[in-house]
C-alpha cells in the first residue's frame, strides 16, 4: 500500500501523469488569458470612465464660458435699452415702451408726412444769438411712394411775426423762435415748437405734423459718433470751396505742428474739391456753417450766393451722415450706437411720438438716395426768392414781393405734390378786365393751391363785360392745364391772339370780368 501511494504534489499537479501535466499546463494559460482580458476590461473601463470625466469637465467648461458670454450679451443689452430710455424720454413724446410698436406717422390731405428742422448755436463760443434758428429745413416725406422732398428756408427772409418782436412785429424769421415763451420744462418747450411749426406751415401753405429742434453741435456730436462721413462737395465753382475766414482752426491753441498739418492740410481749414470729401465731426459741422469770407479779407470761393449755398451744403451733411447712420457697420457698432444715442439725447427735441420710431428707422432704410430731392429756390430757370435791403439791413425776400409767397407756394404744390396735371407744366397769367379789386390776385393764389403755375398777374388793358375769358396763347398742346381750366370757368378756350394788344409769356391768360370772384 505504502508502494501505491503517490505524493500529494503529483495529486494536485499531475506531474507524474504526461497528460494531467498539458491539462494543467492548459488551464494556466487559459486563466492568465482570462486574467489578462479582464485586466484589459478593467483598463478600458477606467479609460471610458477618464474620458466621460474629461467630456464633462470640457461640457461644464463650454457651459460656464456661453453663461458668462449671456450674462455679458445680456448685460449689453440691458444698458443699451437703458441708454436708449434715458434718451427717449428726453427726445420722444410718449411712454417709450412704444418703441415696440410701429405706428404710421401722420399725414396731410394728400398723404405727406412733414418735418420742420430748426437748427440753434447754443453753444456761445464763437457768437451771440444762441437761440437764433440759423438753420431752417422742411423735409417731406411720402411713407408708400418711398420718396422725400427737402427745402431750406433762409435765415434771413423777412416775414411779419403777428406777434411782437425783440426786432418789431416783422424782420428776419431767424428771430421768431426766440420771441415765442421760452422756459426748460417739456410743456413750454412743447408750445414753443408748437408755435414755431404752425408758423411756417403758414408761410408756405403747409401742415406741418413734426417739428425737430437740434442744437447744430448734434453735426458734429454724430459724424464723430459714426466715425467720420464722406460729403459730396456740389459747388457750382469748378474748384469747389474755400473759406480762408475759417483759418483760425488751423491755430487753435494747444495743436502740435502735426495736428496743425493734418487739420489744415493745404493751409485752410474748409477747402474741399467738388466730389467726395471724408470730413470729421468738426470739419462737417463748419462746412454746414460756411457762407463764405466777408470784406475781401480772406480768400474764398464757391460760397458766390453766402446763406443760399451754405443751406444747400446743411442738406449735403445731413444726406452723408444718414448714409452713414443707417450702414450695416454702424447699425452693428455698439459704440457707434451709443455715441449717436448719446448725440441725439443732448442735443435733440422733437414732438414725435415714441410709437412712430419704428417707422422712420424703417423708411430711413428703404429710402433710396435717387429718391431724396433737394429743392432750391435759387437754382430754378426763374429764381423764387432773392434779396433786398430793408431799413438798412440786407434781407431775403421773394421775387414776387417781400410778403408774397404765392409764386413759392405754387412751386411746392407742382414739385412736392406733383401730379400728372403739375408735371405738365402749363404756365397761366391772370388778368383782372372789370372784376373787384384784388380780384386776379385772389384767383392766381386759387390756382397756386390746386397746382398750376401762375407767371403773370396784373390788369387787363380793357374791360370784358362776361365773367371769365379763357385764351390759349401757344402753340404747345397742355391738354390737362387746358381742360382744368375750363372746367373751372366753364368756358371754352379761344385760340385767338390776346384782343389787349398785351404780350405774356404764359400758356394761357384768364381774364376775370366783372362777375367774376
Amino acid at each position: 500500500m505504502r508502494s501505491d501511494r503517490r505524493p500529494h504534489a503529483e495529486v494536485h499537479s499531475g506531474n507524474g501523469d504526461p497528460s494531467r501535466r498539458l491539462k494543467s499546463a492548459h488551464n494556466n494559460d487559459v486563466r492568465q488569458e482570462i486574467g489578462q482580458s479582464l485586466k484589459a476590461i478593467d483598463v478600458d473601463t477606467k479609460n471610458k470612465k477618464i474620458k466621460k470625466t474629461k467630456a464633462r469637465k470640457k461640457s461644464r467648461v463650454f457651459k460656464i464660458v456661453g453663461i458668462l458670454v449671456a450674462l455679458v450679451a445680456l448685460s449689453l443689452v440691458g444698458f443699451l435699452l437703458y441708454k436708449a430710455w434715458q434718451v427717449g424720454g428726453k427726445v420722444f413724446q410718449g411712454n417709450l415702451m412704444g418703441i415696440f410698436q410701429q405706428q404710421e406717422l401722420k399725414m396731410d390731405s394728400r398723404g405727406r408726412s412733414n418735418i420742420l428742422v430748426l437748427g440753434t448755436t447754443e453753444d456761445g463760443q464763437i457768437h451771440g444769438g444762441g437761440d437764433l434758428t440759423d438753420s431752417m429745413m422742411v423735409v417731406s416725406v411720402d411713407q408708400k411712394k418711398k420718396d422725400v422732398y427737402m427745402f431750406s428756408i433762409p435765415r434771413d427772409l423777412y416775414v411779419r411775426y403777428g406777434i411782437a418782436c425783440l426786432p418789431g412785429y416783422e424782420g428776419k424769421i431767424n428771430a421768431y423762435f426766440s420771441c415765442l415763451d421760452e422756459g426748460g420744462t417739456p410743456e413750454l418747450q412743447k408750445k414753443r415748437m408748437d408755435g414755431m411749426r404752425q408758423f411756417v406751415g403758414e408761410l408756405f401753405e403747409m401742415d406741418i405734423q413734426y417739428i425737430a429742434h437740434v442744437n447744430t453741435s448734434v453735426i458734429r456730436d454724430s459724424v464723430n459718433a459714426v466715425g467720420g462721413v464722406t460729403v459730396q462737395v456740389d459747388s457750382e465753382d469748378p474748384r469747389g470751396v474755400l473759406d480762408a475766414s475759417l483759418d483760425w482752426m488751423c491755430q487753435e491753441q494747444g495743436l502740435s505742428a502735426e495736428e496743425r498739418r493734418q487739420r489744415c492740410p493745404t493751409g485752410h481749414y474748409i477747402d474741399f474739391k467738388n466730389g467726395p470729401n471724408e470730413m470729421d465731426g468738426d470739419k462737417a459741422l463748419w462746412f454746414s456753417r460756411a457762407r463764405g469770407a466777408h470784406g475781401g479779407m480772406a480768400a474764398t470761393y464757391g460760397f458766390d450766393r453766402g446763406n443760399f449755398d451754405r443751406e444747400k451744403n446743411q442738406q449735403l451733411v445731413l444726406m452723408a451722415l444718414k448714409d452713414k447712420a443707417a450702414s450695416t457697420g454702424t447699425l452693428t457698432d455698439v459704440g457707434k450706437v451709443m455715441g449717436l444715442m448719446e448725440a441725439m439725447g443732448d442735443n435733440l427735441r422733437t414732438n414725435i411720438e415714441s410709437t412712430e420710431l419704428q417707422t422712420i428707422m424703417k423708411l430711413a432704410q428703404e429710402i433710396n438716395e435717387a429718391n431724396i430731392h433737394r429743392l432750391s429756390f435759387v437754382d430754378t430757370e426763374e429764381p423764387l426768392m432773392s434779396t433786398g435791403n430793408v431799413g438798412g439791413q440786407s434781407i431775403v425776400r421773394p421775387v414776387a414781393g417781400i410778403y408774397d409767397y404765392s409764386q413759392i407756394r405754387s412751386f411746392l404744390n407742382r414739385t412736392i405734390y406733383a401730379t400728372p396735371l403739375t408735371k405738365e407744366a402749363g404756365k397761366i397769367a391772370v388778368l383782372n378786365g372789370g372784376g373787384s379789386t384784388g380780384a386776379a390776385a385772389a384767383e392766381a393764389e386759387k390756382l397756386g393751391q390746386e397746382g398750376l403755375e401762375v407767371v403773370y398777374v396784373g390788369n387787363a388793358p380793357t374791360e370784358i363785360a362776361s365773367p371769365y375769358r379763357l385764351f390759349r396763347i401757344t402753340e404747345e398742346t397742355k391738354p390737362l392745364t387746358q381742360a382744368k381750366l375750363e372746367q373751372a370757368y366753364s368756358v371754352s378756350a379761344s385760340d385767338q391772339t390776346l384782343p389787349f394788344g398785351l404780350s405774356v409769356e404764359a400758356d394761357f391768360v384768364v381774364v376775370i370780368g366783372p362777375e367774376g370772384p
